[in-house]
């Protein structure tokens, strides 16, 4: 089996959902040991509720040229632990309901492969310096805390888009809330008349917002809606998280405010208060003003038999952390199918051209 696909499912079957990347941060400083690549670490689990750490590692190249850095992140979200991979007719994908993991450790696998050969062969080109942050999938908090003072490199590449052939220029602001509604209990057949339910107050906030893929710059989505009360009880209170993604600030705004609108006016209607507060805020982020890094990717590409299309996407990533500390950062997709969902899948033949692609960056960007 190629050493390649062999190191990948070797790492998706470690589990390393967020806030538990422990297993897996020893695995990748094993690695890191095997190459014989230094590597230290960055305690930023237990800030975060984590029982992992970052792990900053640095790969000798051309002392005479400046590094880049690569930037992944190590945690997976849920179903990831006892992942079984399935190999079938070049598909590759999970046994059972669970995620396969390739967002985060397929990108991984592509460049300590690569690294791992050029080491046995011709070398590295530039030095290369890679960062692994914890708790990524729960809001960039691992690069958020990173310590970058070690890093030397005035450019990044974050290979953590899901389709080979493109690079982002864009990705969106994110705002979440936690809204909570209170209102006054009583039983179904006493005290009615001077109850407040707040389940049904929610319901009506919810029920009145445009969910989903409002536009091609606006995203809505509500989770978490909770409300536990007895059945013989009219629910006084009830809670829902809500995230909000835009392009377009104004569109954010808008937004924002007419939540908060709709909060005011169902609770004045029906006799609750409510509380909503700002989390997870993260900026949005522009990364095609970098156009020397996306020229000299274009030739990269093109060695490599493909063609570099700019795109972008609604995913929040690493990349935007690095990209507001003043590092050229440049988002890479690789084909992942159904990302986060139990019919996550890669091909090998595509995991096979990103990993010419990946080899060609490391010995040409």
């Amino acid at each position: 089996m190629d050493t390649l696909l062999n190191r990948f499912i070797k790492y998706v079957q470690c589990g390393s959902e967020s806030h538990n990347e422990r297993d897996f941060c020893e695995l990748i400083e094993h690695e890191l040991d095997e190459l014989g690549i230094r590597h230290d670490r960055q305690e930023v689990g237990l800030s975060l509720g984590s029982n992992g750490w970052n792990i900053l590692a640095k790969v000798q190249g051309n002392p005479d040229k400046k590094p880049f850095l690569f930037v992944f992140h190590l945690d997976t979200v849920a179903p990831g632990n006892g992942i079984e991979v399935a190999v079938d007719n070049g598909t590759i994908q999970s046994k059972g309901n669970t995620i396969l993991g390739a967002d985060g450790k397929l990108a991984i696998a592509l460049v300590l492969d690569a690294i791992a050969n050029l080491q046995k062969a011709e070398g590295l080109n530039r030095p290369v310096e890679m960062l692994f942050t914890v708790c990524q999938e729960v809001g960039l908090e691992g690069s958020f805390y990173a310590d970058y003072s070690h890093i030397e490199s005035e450019e990044a590449l974050v290979i953590d888009h899901f389709v080979l052939g493109e690079a982002l220029t864009h990705t969106p602001c994110r705002t979440c809330f936690n809204i909570e509604l209170f209102g006054r209990s009583s039983h179904v057949i006493t005290g009615y008349e001077d109850s407040a339910n707040a389940l049904k107050a929610a319901v009506d906030i919810v029920h009145q917002i445009d969910l989903g893929r409002i536009s091609d710059s606006l995203s809505i989505n509500v989770s978490d809606f909770v409300s536990l009360s007895k059945t013989n009880i009219i629910p006084q209170y009830a809670r829902f998280d809500l995230e909000i993604r835009a392009f377009n600030e104004g569109e954010m705004q808008a937004s924002i405010h007419r939540v908060r609108s709709l909060a005011e006016s169902v609770s004045e209607k029906t006799g609750c208060t409510f509380k909503m507060k700002e989390t997870n805020i993260i900026p949005a982020a522009d990364f095609g003003v970098h156009t020397d890094v996306f020229e000299r990717l274009e030739e990269i590409y093109k060695n490599s038999g493909l063609t570099l299309k700019r795109a972008r996407s609604f995913g929040c990533l690493d990349a935007t952390c690095i990209n507001n500390i003043g590092i050229k950062t440049v988002p890479l997709g690789i084909n992942i199918y159904n990302s986060h969902s139990v019919r996550e899948r890669i091909e090998f033949e595509e995991m096979q051209q990103a990993s010419k692609l990946i080899k060609n960056i490391i010995l040409n960007f």
